[in-house]
């Protein structure tokens, strides 16, 4: 009875290591490269907000919502330009944001969030507290404080910045390694494990309609 409860054990231990970093949120691979591909929808979205948030309702109301994302200053038109790159939207080709891509000024398809794209220049207004002043400008701190401190957006945008976005920083890039498979892959930024949960989170806080627009699967670089 030792040995086997040992054994189990060690089972128990093998697979938790093996388990995805943000507990199977990350979408699977898609099937077809160049096939539709539908958003997460918001039932799957409600499904990864009790996952990662413990419940469904921390979101911002109308007038805040509104206040972040039709505002009048540079942050205000990145965040806006970040969600239409990141979401499945009449404005986007479904199998491109699968592939975290979009288009550059050169009218080049690239990854969402490489050098100078709204994505990225979005993050460093998250990094500096030009986030967080918005937030205050449009009554949100509260939400804003959950965030950052009851949830672990911190560390998923850590390791999303760390371990994706320092790797490539030109084309930001992530090669993902799936450890129990012995496999690797690489992603655009924008769709890898990590990337990919904190946009939700964000997404999510803005309005659960805009997170159920990620794609629902992803497509290696």
């Amino acid at each position: 009875m030792k040995y086997y409860i040992l054994l189990l054990s060690f089972a128990t231990a093998v697979t938790s290591r093996c388990l995805s970093p943000i507990e199977y949120m990350e979408p699977p691979i898609c099937p077809n490269a160049y096939q539709l591909v539908y958003p997460i929808g918001l039932k799957k979205a409600y499904e990864y907000a009790n996952l990662l948030f413990g419940n469904i309702h921390y979101t911002l109301n109308s007038e805040q919502r509104d206040c972040i994302l039709n505002g009048p200053f540079k942050i205000n038109h990145d965040i806006k330009t970040c969600i239409q790159q990141l979401t499945i939207n009449n404005e986007t080709i479904s199998h491109k944001v699968a592939q975290g891509l979009a288009k550059n000024s050169n009218d080049e398809w690239e990854s969402a969030c490489a050098t100078d794209m709204p994505c990225i220049e979005f993050n460093k207004f998250v990094y500096n507290q030009s986030f967080y002043k918005l937030m205050d400008y449009c009554d949100a701190t509260e939400i804003y404080n959950w965030l950052f401190n009851k949830t672990d957006f911190i560390e998923y945008s850590w390791y999303g910045v760390k371990y994706c976005q320092h790797l490539y920083p030109d084309k930001c890039l992530y090669l993902e390694k799936e450890y129990c498979q012995e496999k690797e892959r690489l992603y655009a930024c924008p769709v890898s494990r990590w990337v990919y949960a904190s946009n939700f989170m964000l997404f999510y806080m803005l309005s659960p309609e805009i997170a159920a627009r990620l794609p629902g699967c992803r497509i290696m670089y």
